[in-house]
């Protein structure tokens, strides 16, 4: 996702740990906000598949 521009990403020490922290773009929102307004229909599909009914 960080290659998409969907993330940034830094390391940080912590505790004496390297830690790798996220942080979601732009980008990132509006592909979220894109997926989210897919999923009723992509969760329709997966219940069909699996024989549930959908919610």
């Amino acid at each position: 996702m960080e290659g998409s521009g969907c993330l940034t990403t830094y390391s940080q020490v912590h505790n004496g740990r390297l830690r790798k922290y996220y942080k979601i773009t732009e980008e990132g929102i509006r592909r979220l906000g894109e997926f989210a307004g897919d999923w009723p229909q992509l969760k329709r599909i997966y219940c069909y598949i699996l024989g549930e009914d959908a919610l």
